[in-house]
Parts: structure tokens; sequence; C-alpha cells
């Protein structure tokens, strides 16, 4: 077998089987990815469906896992959301292949929710100066960690 895990290629296999195809742990983790970006630009499920050309429930079936969403798709919402479409399907695993790791065990890391958490935060603050010496704070915070890592 090639460069993949078993569980990767039983992945694959189940994608490769004509008929109905249900949802899987990587349809689950791209909703979840397509949430967290959602949200940490502060933008509602019904303004992200109108951007994409589909209906609010039809969202939140993408964002819970419930409902595949095909390749084009998954382009158009990338670019709704202005990030790049490997944003949506990459979270240090899928490309990496770390281990025997399945995508059901690959949560969203903490610093993730973190920064989540902090962009929310950030996008209330109205005053645009405020907003300068918090970013400025946090590169230079950023700059002494590297640092100290060496």
């Amino acid at each position: 077998m090639s460069d993949f895990t078993r569980t990767e290629q039983d992945l694959l296999d189940s994608l490769r089987k004509p008929g109905r195809r249900e949802t899987n742990d990587v349809d689950r983790f791209v909703g979840d990815r397509i949430r967290l970006y959602r949200s940490m630009i502060g933008m509602s499920q019904q303004k992200l469906a109108e951007n994409i050309g589909v209906t609010f429930q039809q969202l939140q079936k993408y964002e819970r896992g419930e409902n595949r969403i095909g390749a084009g798709r998954l382009l158009v919402v990338a670019t709704a959301l202005g990030i790049p479409i490997t944003f949506l399907l990459d979270e240090h695993g899928f490309t990496q292949r770390q281990g025997n790791t399945s995508p059901a065990e690959m949560e969203l890391p903490e610093t993730a929710r973190d920064a989540y958490n902090i962009g929310r935060a950030f996008s209330q603050i109205s005053d645009p100066e405020v907003r300068r010496s918090i970013t400025t704070l946090v590169q230079s915070l950023a700059r002494q960690a590297e640092g100290s890592e060496v």
C-alpha cells in the first residue's frame, strides 16, 4: 500500500462505493472548519448561505456534516470566507499523514479555539488605534516566543 494508512485507505474505499454516500468524519471535520472560520469573521449563517447560493438550512447541514459538500461548492465557500480552500481541508493532518491518526481523532487544536475567541472579541473593538496596539502587542509576544524556542 502506498503512503496511506489502513484507516485512510478504508476511508478512500468508502468514498468510491457506488450509490448513496453517507457522510463521514471528513464531512464533519470540513463542516466544523466552515463554522469556525465563518464565526471568526463574524459572518452569520444566513449571510454565508446567500453568498454561496444555498439555503440557510443547507448551510446548517454542511456545518454539522449531515450533508456532503462538493469540491466546487467548497471552493465557493472558501472564497466567500476569504480563505484558501486548504484551510477547510487541512489541520496538520489530512495531507501530512501523522501516524495512524484518523480524521475522527483530529480535533481543532486549542490554539484555533483561542484564535477564534480572540478574533471574535477583537472584531468588537471599534477604535482602530486600540486594534493596532493590540496587533503590535501580539506580534511582539509572538516574536519573543519564537526567540525563546530556539
